[in-house]
């Protein structure tokens, strides 16, 4: 985030309003399933447009809560959506399309003042890149708000304005990296209960520019991919967006029969109780259009037509994989044996994903264990196996999520030799002809945009929840001390007289999660580790170990426990919490994916995990 420095009265007075706001950010984000707000009144800059004292709050008179949600509803009234406070951007989602990101102003909001316009996203992004040519440092556009805030399409504004700042010669590179958010989206978001387009992932997007500001190239950071939600997804929400695009595309082609994809009932990993799945499919113009958008973004950007073609297979064989039912079969010796009665969706699978079908069967329904040099095949149960078929599904797609994000950031590194032409023909015309000025790649500039998932409070919160107001909760204390912390640290160091601003530090929090050894996610992996473990027992874990203001656990309620996060009470279920945790697939396998004929699923599974559990892929 670009930051400014606020002296005296002035910087108190942001302080006191931070602390005010902060209470009131569900009204600065409504959610996507409010009701839409439509207005006839268009929103336009011209001439006589200036900055305004209203613009930003820190200007407002009498710093009460009432006051400021007044300024707030009455400047959204007016489809004033974008307001100041202090360096800080307030972004109201209008819910609706507004023509004010158009060339023209970009155009306006370039190098200038910030007074000379009206509060702008445009205005943030300019002053981040101006900062960083300036001062020839790194700068960091932090995005918050609670989930359907319009998070990612603030992202894609920022994006789009730095590359319309930091102009290149090479028009190919600048488009490629306008495609990045829209292909990594689709693959990465989905629709929630709140919000038709949640991104389902953490996403830290840096884009690089040379000393002179040219952009230069590209890099994508993913956390946290939700990889549960292949596998099920709560009522009223979807999978993944790429399934529904994807399957609509191969219809519309008549391409379904090459993929194994049937016509009339959809598969088990993107069905519904509406049994409206392939009628939406089929009939609504958005999944079909976001498929040719897709093929777009992926020719755009480099992909070649065999990783396309890799990239539909795989995701066919999830959906086949997802078809694969277990029945159970007794013997005389046994009585937990399972198999699979029909083979139809098995070898559709094996047959996508390029392996054996009898392999792939053997390796669902049972599994290999060493014991003292000695190898025993056990069987697996009805429960057990389908459970490894949902781990390898999650596992497919998250390996291939972490695929696509590598082959993007390889595909828009900077380029040295043509960057360093670039370098030296800028310098030039700036008057600099000294090639001792000239600098490799490596010493050029970054602006970084943090964009992730938004706080969630559903009707059921799981385990995927918990991580994300983790995460949540990680910005708020960023917030926290640049905005208090560190601002009164620097009143004190230049002797400015000014009264402490009391505000909540959720420090205390933070550290009831990520403490070693007595935190609750230390708790949670130690729990993770005991093969008798049940989520009860980890409920009762935390209960015994977590005593403080901050945890609760409902009566009459075994396996829920609730958390007062910093915006707002939140009661989590504890359902599933300890397979979630542990993510494990089966070493049987992984051996059989390795044998693929398919060279992508053979390097999805031959790539050692990173620490945070993404497969470390040179793509």
């Amino acid at each position: 985030m670009a930051k400014l420095r606020l002296h005296g009265v002035r910087g108190v007075l942001y302080d006191k309003l931070m602390v005010t706001t902060g209470v009131y950010m569900e009204l600065m984000y409504p959610e996507v399933g409010h009701e839409r707000i439509h207005t006839r009144r268009p929103y336009r800059v011209d001439a006589s447009d200036k900055y305004s004292p209203d613009d930003d709050l820190v200007n407002l008179e009498v710093l009460d809560e009432d006051t400021i949600i007044q300024q707030l509803q009455k400047r959204y009234a007016d489809l004033q959506i974008y307001t100041y406070v202090g360096d800080i951007l307030i972004a109201l989602n209008p819910f609706q399309n507004l023509s004010i990101y158009s060339p023209q102003f970009s155009k306006l909001y370039h190098g200038v003042k910030r007074s000379s316009n009206p509060p702008h996203i445009f205005a943030s992004a300019d002053a981040a890149y101006q900062g960083m040519v300036t001062f020839n440092k790194d700068q960091c556009i932090i995005i918050s708000g609670e989930s359907g805030a319009g998070k990612t399409e603030s992202a894609h504004l920022i994006v789009q304005h730095l590359t319309f700042l930091g102009k290149a010669n090479n028009r190919a590179l600048r488009e490629k990296i306008l495609q990045v958010n829209p292909l990594v989206e689709a693959f990465g978001n989905a629709c929630t209960a709140i919000n038709d387009n949640s991104s389902r992932f953490g996403k830290y997007l840096e884009m690089m520019f040379t000393p002179t500001g040219a952009v230069m190239g590209a890099k994508i950071s993913e956390y946290l991919l939700e990889k549960s939600r292949v596998i099920k997804q709560a009522v009223g929400e979807k999978n993944f967006h790429i399934f529904y695009y994807i399957y609509a595309g191969l219809y519309h082609q008549k391409k379904l029969f090459e993929y194994k994809l049937p016509e009339k009932k959809p598969p088990r990993y993107i069905d519904n109780d509406t049994g409206r799945v392939m009628h939406d499919i089929i009939s609504k113009e958005l999944y079909g259009t976001q498929y040719e958008a897709i093929q777009h973004c992926f020719r755009i950007i480099g992909f070649t037509d065999e990783e396309v073609h890799s990239v539909y297979r795989i995701l066919a064989g999830i959906l086949n994989t997802g078809n694969i039912e277990f029945a159970a079969i007794s013997s005389q010796h046994q009585t937990d044996k399972s198999e699979v009665p029909n083979a139809e969706a098995l070898d559709n699978a094996a047959a996508l994903l390029s392996i054996g079908s009898e392999e792939l069967q053997e390796a669902l329904t049972s599994h290999c264990v060493v014991t003292r040099g000695e190898t025993i095949i056990r069987t697996n149960t009805v429960d057990k196996a389908a459970d490894v078929r949902d781990a390898m599904s999650k596992a497919l797609y998250g390996r291939l999520f972490s695929w696509i994000v590598n082959r993007i950031n390889t595909l828009l590194q900077p380029d040295k030799n043509i960057w360093q032409v670039n370098t030296s023909t800028s310098s030039m015309c700036a008057g600099h002809n000294d090639v001792s000025d000239l600098c490799n790649a490596e010493s050029g500039m970054n602006v970084g945009i943090l964009d992730i998932f938004g706080f969630e409070n559903f009707t059921r919160n799981s385990f995927e929840q918990l991580c994300i107001n983790i995460a949540n909760e990680q910005i708020q204390f960023y917030f926290n001390q640049h905005i208090f912390a560190l601002e009164q640290m620097e009143y004190q160091n230049e002797g400015i007289d000014a009264p402490l601003v009391e505000y909540e530090d959720n420090r205390p929090l933070l550290d009831t999660f990520l403490q070693k050894p007595m935190g609750l996610l230390s708790l949670l992996d130690e729990e993770s580790r005991f093969p008798q473990a049940t989520d009860l027992t980890l409920v009762d874990k935390f209960e015994d170990n977590l005593r403080c203001k901050y945890f609760w656990r409902p009566k009459r309620v075994e396996l829920c426990f609730g958390i007062q996060h910093y915006a707002g009470k939140v009661l989590y279920d504890a359902y599933g919490f300890l397979e979630k945790n542990r993510d494990t697939l089966p070493a049987d396998i992984v051996v059989v994916l390795r044998t693929s004929e398919n060279r992508l699923l053979q390097q999805l599974f031959s790539s050692p995990l990173t620490k945070t559990g993404t497969p470390s892929l040179q793509a």
